[in-house]
């Protein structure tokens, strides 16, 4: 892609604490949404190419059981942001073309194109999706509008928003067993020797066509779907199951290690809410997995590993190990405490002849983070059969995002008329221990004051907005409508337009 004229970029933290609608990237255009995007910040380079590691948590129990989910991924991302009369949507497509057939050496009857319309983050456009061998290699939009309520409108630049799974296309192009093995081989190597496991080639050679049947988003009775898999092999289902089920736990533990390890080390903490709950489910997740095994595994090693296979695409991960091992071993002791209690815990619910189904299981898990592999252990040694339900994860993580709500990118949902004023200098950015200005006032509509300048912060990127005075007047509430900032007072202005006020932040 350089040579192509686009400038490699360092990937941005995973955690977005740029939005106040994610708490993770999700997507490589992530980085640029809302403020790029709108034309309101230049990108750092234009045209761009960047390795973003990327977080999902949608997919979690089709993790090492499909041999193509992820909870943590690189998406190459392909980005250009150009106003309407220099977009050259011809070189782009032409560009991911010559990367098809010069980068991975594919023939053009080998690539197949299906054109499609794309929508995330607030914003749309027209799509080509790209295949070859029945997989897809990666998706190319052509971002062009804003989602507006019902409706859409043009976005002032025109945005090129290529996404291309880096994992997918290194097992495409090596063609190795598992994705898991094409992504990171060395690590693999170390979890086969450790636990003495030894995947079977001619059987995963079998297996893994048909793995994609075993996606839980696409069938509705796992069971009967393990059957037909099984019958496909000329296997008995549950001799399928034991020789891929103990692997499939082992690749988990691998890919949830490195999500973990890139989270940890951008700042990300373990929770019982947020984008946190789901980092703690696919460690405790990881951790059952071990002991259920009974596998001599430190999960902080494996982070080691990966820290140390990366070095080359993520250098900074090997500087931040430290901070993971201490987010490790705390989370490791307050799993080992709720192991504890599980004892006493399922000795209640069976006194009390109450069934331990999947609405109980959920509950204990989601209110005491006891996971099901474990109330299973404890209640089949009083005699007790427990069914895990076999998206667990998937259910557990998709009901606690509907129970918080879905966030929104809309700071206000009134809009002021300031496209013709000026935008905002940004004292902040400058001195961000700055607390005393001087500005001109621009524009009142109401409470509402904009000024040409100013060193209070918006609300925005996680982050709650400043406080303060101006004029001695309260300021209660800042926010940013493009690249103007508001400041709403408490009572209506005693300054007029065009006079020159003085503000102070609450420090």
């Amino acid at each position: 892609f350089r040579k192509l004229g686009y400038t490699p970029i360092k990937r941005y933290p995973v955690v977005a604490r740029w939005r106040n609608d994610v708490d993770f990237v999700q997507a490589s255009i992530y980085d640029f949404q809302p403020y790029v995007v709108s034309g309101e910040i230049k990108p750092v380079a234009n045209p761009l190419v960047v390795p973003q590691f990327c977080l999902r948590f949608n997919d979690v129990d089709n993790v090492g059981i499909t041999s193509a989910h992820f909870t943590g991924f690189v998406m190459i991302g392909q980005h250009a942001f150009m106003p309407p009369a220099k977009y050259d949507q011809e070189k782009y497509f032409s560009d991911i073309l010559l990367w098809l057939t010069k980068g991975l050496g594919l023939e053009h009857k080998e690539i197949q194109f299906h054109e499609d319309s794309w929508a995330g983050g607030g914003n749309l456009g027209p799509c080509m999706e790209f295949f070859s061998r029945g997989i897809e290699l990666g998706n190319q939009v052509y971002m062009w509008y804003k989602i507006k309520g019902a409706g859409w409108e043009d976005l002032n630049i025109k945005v090129l928003d290529m996404g291309m799974g880096h994992e997918r296309n290194c097992w495409f192009s090596q063609g190795s067993a598992t994705i898991y093995d094409a992504t990171f081989p060395s690590v693999m190597k170390k979890l086969y020797k450790l636990v003495g496991l030894k995947p079977d080639a001619e059987l995963m050679k079998r297996f893994l066509p048909l793995s994609s049947y075993l996606n839980f988003d696409e069938t509705q009775n796992i069971e009967k779907t393990w059957r037909f898999v099984a019958k496909k092999l000329d296997l008995d289902v549950e001799e399928l199951k034991k020789k891929i089920l103990p692997l499939a736990a082992l690749y988990s533990i691998a890919e949830h290690s490195r999500s973990l390890l890139v989270a940890f080390s951008d700042g990300a903490l373990p929770s019982n809410s947020g984008g946190g709950y789901n980092l703690r489910m696919i460690l405790r997740r990881a951790l059952s997995f071990i002991e259920k095994y009974n596998w001599p595994i430190n999960l902080y090693a494996v982070c080691e590993w990966h820290a140390d296979y990366l070095k080359g695409l993520f250098p900074e991960l090997k500087d931040n190990l430290e901070i993971v091992r201490k987010i490790i071993e705390v989370e490791k002791a307050k799993y080992k405490a709720t192991r504890q209690k599980v004892r006493n815990i399922v000795e209640n619910i069976v006194k009390k002849n109450k069934a331990i189904d999947e609405k109980t299981l959920i509950g204990l898990y989601d209110s005491q983070g006891i996971t099901p592999e474990l109330v299973k252990a404890e209640a089949e040694k009083q005699g007790i059969e427990v069914k895990i339900p076999e998206n667990f994860y998937a259910r557990v993580s998709a009901l606690h995002e509907k129970l918080e709500g879905p966030k929104s990118m809309e700071e206000k949902e009134i809009e002021f008329p300031v496209a013709d004023l000026p935008e905002t200098k940004l004292l902040y950015l400058e001195d961000y221990e700055k607390v005393d200005f001087e500005a001109k006032v621009l524009k009142i509509f109401d409470h509402i004051v904009v000024l040409d300048k100013t060193a209070f912060y918006p609300t925005g990127g996680g982050q709650e907005h400043d406080t303060g005075k101006l004029n001695d007047q309260e300021v209660v509430d800042v926010f940013k409508q493009g690249s103007i900032v508001l400041h709403r007072l408490a009572d209506l202005p005693k300054f007029k337009e065009g006079d020159i006020v003085k503000g102070k932040v609450d420090f």
